[in-house]
């Protein structure tokens, strides 16, 4: 099983493509969305936000993955191996999406696995969202030797 994790409360721009992938994939991939914090200030939302995440992955043996920038980038048949080898040794992953003002990654880091990006460049979070679907239908494909492309 695959799980998505992120702060959000819509995808606006990048809903109906979020719910075809969605579809593609159907009840391979788990999205939950974790409350954003309604704090003013970046520092308490930056903390309260870390803690309830950090929260989260507590209760979870599941193998983390955090999109993070300056991270491990990788192609996307690098990103498949990536993906079915961890499915091979734990079965099931979680990806962790980033939100407006991140993560204090100090307070987590004993709770990810491996850190990855997609880009050195920055991108919304719904957006982000959106590609790791897209990518993680590439692996589906892959992995069922359905061709993605025409």
């Amino acid at each position: 099983m695959i799980r998505i994790v992120s702060f959000v409360d819509s995808f606006k721009h990048y809903d109906e493509p979020i719910k075809e992938f969605q579809k593609r994939l159907w009840k391979t991939i788990d999205f939950v969305k974790l409350k954003p914090s309604k704090r003013t200030s970046i520092q308490e939302i930056l903390l309260e936000e870390t803690i309830e995440l950090k929260r989260y992955l507590e209760k979870t043996k599941w193998y983390k993955v955090l999109l993070y920038i300056d991270s491990k980038t990788m192609h996307t048949i690098e990103f498949s191996k990536f993906v079915l080898d961890v499915q091979m040794k734990y079965t099931d992953i979680i990806f962790i999406i980033g939100w407006s003002y991140w993560v204090d990654f100090e307070k987590i880091k004993d709770l990810i696995d491996f850190k990855m990006s997609f880009s050195p460049m920055t991108f919304p979070h719904a957006q982000a969202i959106m590609m790791l679907y897209e990518q993680l239908y590439r692996v589906s494909c892959i992995k069922s030797g359905v061709k993605y492309h025409h």
